[in-house]
């Protein structure tokens, strides 16, 4: 929101419109989607200091800047658990979604240990949402463009990693202009020396077999070696997967 208050700050800086009805834009209750900023606009543009064109301009600029902005508003199981399977899936249909029924005729052991597999590769996805760390409001409220997370150095967090239980990791990255993706392998993963303890017990994960589970902190500089384009996550999965 930042640049559209800017936006609407000058206008109100060098407007000629009536004070009054101003002032009772900007105090009264409002609902979704009549917010004060849209119906400041709207009477802008009503007034003449504002042309329909400038005003389409600004909701596209918005547009853009926060298309995945919905994403900070999910719950977190849903957003880390479900929405990444499901992106990864609607980009690549390839990828099966790892269930009893859907691979144990290839992989017999199947416990829920990895979510998606592609012709014996065995795939893990996790997804990690950008935001200042500091500060109060909403976590969309706190939503960093791209730019802003690389500018600030943050630290994608992924969580609940069993690099024995799979053979490939997809980690996307969401800001709110924009996803980021990174596919490294779980002998990757280990040669970053990244990887450290989660919980207190150590061993977890399926019956009968101790496997570690941690997390990483990493920034995108010591990403950068498993950056992939979208367009190019399935070729890459099938390389690393290959020879994983």
């Amino acid at each position: 929101m930042k640049e559209l208050n800017l936006a609407v700050d000058r206008l109100l800086s060098s407007t000629n419109g009536d004070q009054k009805i101003i002032e009772s834009i900007k105090t009264e209750k409002t609902l979704y989607p009549f917010s004060a900023v849209c119906k400041l606009l709207t009477y802008f543009v009503s007034i003449g200091e504002l042309t329909y064109d400038e005003f389409s301009e600004l909701s596209i600029s918005y547009s853009q800047r926060n298309k995945y902005l919905d994403l900070y508003e999910m719950a977190p199981r849903t957003y880390g658990q479900t929405w990444g399977e499901q992106h990864i899936r609607s980009l690549f249909p390839q990828f099966i979604k790892a269930t009893k029924e859907n691979v144990s005729s290839e992989y017999p052991s199947f416990d829920g240990e990895f979510d998606l597999w592609l012709k014996g590769i065995r795939i893990e996805v996790k997804a990690c949402r950008a935001n200042y760390e500091k500060g109060n409001g909403s976590l969309a409220s706190r939503a960093y463009l791209h730019s802003e997370a690389k500018a600030a150095g943050f630290k994608y967090h992924y969580q609940q990693l069993k690099p024995s239980c799979c053979d490939v990791f997809i980690w996307i990255g969401t800001c709110r202009d924009e996803l980021i993706y990174w596919v490294l392998t779980s002998q990757e993963l280990l040669y970053t020396g990244k990887l450290g303890s989660q919980h207190r017990n150590e061993n977890t994960g399926v019956a009968g077999i101790e496997v570690f589970e941690g997390q990483v902190f990493m920034t995108e500089e010591e990403l950068s070696p498993f950056l992939v384009e979208e367009k190019d996550i399935l070729k890459m999965v099938q390389q690393k997967g290959t020879k994983a």
